[in-house]
């Protein structure tokens, strides 16, 4: 892919039901630095693996991400990763599926269930009779929609009310640093919440699958600059559409951007953003639902089968398990309808367990798979831990301190075992062959 398609499609995030209608309501019912975590996190990321990882990983050819726990360290360490992976990705579903929901039932008057049952089927054909370069493919107009049309809210709002008015409806203080300084005004949440999406992010398939399917490395480089800038001033323009909420009287909730759309916002402008919040979320839950299939089958099941997998085996059996893989988003996001959160809770569970050995495993030679296994096992067992360890008031320390864990975990596992286990810096520079890499025999 080129380098505008690569970067418009890695916006895609940050403009889903997740990034955009969870953006907005948190910024309306907790100050604008609780949504603008999201824009912000996300941008820091983009310019973060463009910076250090968009270039080794692209070099590495890998079919999925958890490829490189293999070809690094194990096919155990895979196993552990892409079970992390798998987890994380449901729930970044389930916010998009929790998001649309909460659109169509707005919307049209139906109940929560069954537009979450008739979301999921759609998504599902969608992403299964297209695949992955269809996906991509439309992505660019479904992504380009959602920029359009909150640009052309923006200038609305400022034409038709001025920002000045719209500003100085919203609460004494919702745009102050406090939300950043001052843990009683929530700031280790904001802090953590940054954390999660600025670093676990990079650690989110459907992100990686859009960054080494450029056509080269140093556009995959470019298009995550490009995205980055994108994220961020269209992220923000959501944020503060959340606080001119306050001048139309609007209540706290997570339909509020879809309210706003529909009840204060001119017909076409209003109907732009929710198709392209819509958009936007097939984008991105229809690739993400791909990538996870494409994890199960060749790093959960083709990597521990007595035969070789041709194309025409993995296609068929990846079709297949994407059925209850979206089942269980489905439930994740019936009983828990919270948009924003969700996003922010995936990324969180990778950050945890999965990111240090994804960083060490580029940048420090002495990274070995014992030391591997403890920092994915031991970032994940602490932040388990730390969440029913970790008092409400200081809540966000338990995302916080989770990957420092897993990282002195890892270091002195590494350190200690390097006699017994020789690291595999050396594989990073292996580029195996595209039989071999089909067939599963790409190292491990």
């Amino acid at each position: 892919m080129p380098v505008g398609v690569v970067g418009i499609t890695l916006c895609a995030q940050a403009f889903d039901a997740n990034g955009s209608v969870g953006n907005a309501s948190l910024v309306h019912s907790s100050g604008f630095w609780a949504g603008a975590v999201i824009p912000i996190g996300l941008a820091l990321c983009l310019v973060i693996a463009g910076t250090w990882f968009a270039e080794p990983l692209h070099r590495m050819r890998l079919m999925t991400l958890a490829d490189f726990y293999r070809r690094r360290y194990s096919v155990r360490t895979e196993t552990l990763a892409a079970g992390l992976m798998l987890l994380s990705n449901i729930v970044l579903v389930a916010g998009n599926l929790a998001g649309l929901g909460l659109l169509l039932r707005v919307v049209f008057g139906l109940p929560y269930l069954p537009m979450l049952v008739g979301i999921a089927v759609c998504i599902l054909a969608y992403a299964v009779s297209g695949g992955l370069h269809a996906t991509i493919a439309t992505s660019v107009l479904q992504v380009s929609i959602f920029i359009v049309s909150i640009v052309v809210a923006v200038a609305w709002l400022g034409g038709a009310h001025g920002w000045g008015v719209l500003l100085a409806a919203a609460p004494d203080g919702s745009m102050s640093l406090d939300g950043l300084l001052s843990r009683e005004h929530g700031a280790l949440v904001n802090w953590a919440a940054l954390g999660s999406l600025a670093l676990g992010d990079i650690v989110a398939i459907d992100f990686i699958q859009r960054m080494i399917s450029a056509d080269s490395g140093r556009s995959a480089k470019r298009g995550c600059y490009l995205a980055a800038g994108l994220t961020l001033v269209v992220g923000l323009a959501v944020s503060l559409i959340g606080l001119a909420a306050f001048h139309f009287d609007r209540e706290p909730g997570s339909s509020l951007l879809i309210d706003l759309a529909l009840s204060d916002l001119p017909m076409l402008v209003g109907g732009a953003i929710l198709l392209g919040i819509i958009a936007a979320s097939m984008s991105t839950a229809s690739g993400v639902v791909l990538d996870l299939a494409n994890v199960i089958t060749r790093n959960l099941v083709q990597r521990h089968s007595r035969s070789p997998w041709d194309d025409e085996r993995m296609l068929r059996f990846s079709r297949w398990i994407a059925l209850p893989t979206m089942a269980g988003a489905v439930v994740f996001a019936y009983l828990r309808p919270q948009p924003g959160i969700l996003l922010i809770l995936a990324f969180d569970i990778v950050l945890a367990g999965c990111f240090v050995p994804l960083l060490l495993g580029l940048f420090w030679r002495k990274a070995n798979t014992p030391g591997a296994l403890a920092g994915v096992i031991g970032g994940s067992a602490a932040r388990l831990v730390l969440h029913f360890a970790v008092a409400d008031a200081y809540r966000g320390l338990d995302t916080l301190l989770a990957p420092v864990f897993s990282l002195i975990a890892m270091i002195v596992v590494s350190l200690l075992t390097q006699a017994r286990q020789r690291p595999r810096h050396d594989e990073l520079k292996r580029v195996p062959s595209e039989r071999d890499l089909v067939a599963g025999l790409d190292g491990g």
